[in-house]
């Protein structure tokens, strides 16, 4: 049977219906999987909720720098092999913890391999543990042929980690609570991304928390708050060039990465109407109006920073379909 994991009686909080399911014969044996990486245009972070995280608001762009991932079916019931360049060990791992995940909540038991070929760096606040997470529960349900609510499957993706439901739903979010409440907007794709992320600098997401945690213990330290609601309008209405985002990470430890602050002042200077540090870094981001514009900044910071590369905002968060 076609797997319709998104029925159409199910309600989404949504500006727009967005299916991103796999569709396919009730046994597939092999499935390749595109994962993108996201930005965030902004993000603020509050303080520490009674359940030990924390309270943010965030806009959330999908961007076209993907993970490519092939997943086949094995012989050996309750294999799962993981090869890709991850920093942890692979019990560490989100498509490890997704694939146990899906096993415990329906007893399919056949084994499966996984190749990653990794395009989205590490310790770059891009999502891509989270997109690697979402993206296994796509493929585990293709695999094995057994359909979930989408409620169901973005309650899983919510406890293998805070920003794994954005990947179920569409290219722009407002994103609050933990992470978890996710209302889609209307993608901007209205600009180029030059992507930036220095090679002597990951930083931890724990590490990056517990900065922000030293930062707004200081009574002097006053963030200013956007609504959800202005958020999105000002998103919807205003050129880039306009925004008044920021992001709490950057302002917490700007003055302690010195990198960043040299990354922002070359984007602007080659063009860049907006930038900023995408989660809690290390990558930053420039917005060009300009393809010529963003063409001319990618050969100038690549000429500092390897890792560079110009990328564009997605206007939808690929189907998870057999490529």
């Amino acid at each position: 049977m076609p797997l319709s994991l998104l029925e159409p009686h199910i309600t989404i909080k949504s500006h727009r219906a967005v299916t991103i399911w796999l569709q396919g014969t009730d046994h597939l044996r092999r499935v390749e999987i595109l994962s993108p990486a996201k930005i965030n245009l902004h993000l603020e972070v509050g303080a520490v909720r009674n359940d030990g995280f924390h309270e943010i608001q965030s806009l959330f762009q999908a961007v076209s720098l993907y993970d490519r991932m092939e997943w086949t079916l094995t012989d050996r019931q309750g294999e799962c092999l993981i090869s890709g360049d991850f920093p942890c060990l692979a019990e560490d791992n989100l498509i490890y913890k997704a694939v146990g995940l899906f096993r415990d909540a329906t007893g399919f038991k056949e084994g499966v391999s996984v190749s990653v070929d990794k395009k989205i760096p590490h310790e770059a606040g891009l999502g891509g543990g989270s997109s690697n997470g979402a993206a296994a529960l796509k493929a585990m349900a293709a695999l094995s042929g057994i359909s979930f609510s989408f409620e169901k499957m973005v309650e899983m993706a919510a406890s293998l980690g805070s920003d794994v439901p954005f990947f179920f739903y569409g290219a722009a979010a407002a994103v609050s609570g933990r992470g978890e409440i996710v209302e889609t907007i209307p993608a901007r794709t209205d600009f180029s991304v030059i992507l930036v992320k220095p090679d002597s600098l990951g930083i931890s997401t724990a590490d990056a928390y517990r900065a922000v945690d030293r930062y707004l213990e200081d009574e002097n330290n006053v963030q200013s708050v956007l609504t959800k609601e202005d958020m999105i309008k000002l998103y919807r209405e205003l050129s880039p060039a306009e925004w008044p985002f920021r992001n709490s990470f950057f302002e917490t430890y700007k003055n302690q990465y010195k990198p960043l602050e040299f990354i922002f002042n070359l984007l602007y200077d080659s063009g860049a109407v907006f930038a900023g540090l995408s989660g809690s870094g290390s990558a930053v981001f420039g917005l060009f109006l300009s393809v010529e514009k963003a063409h001319i900044a990618e050969s100038h910071l690549r000429s500092h920073f390897p890792f560079t590369e110009r990328i564009k905002p997605l206007d939808s968060i690929l189907p998870a379909n057999v490529l």
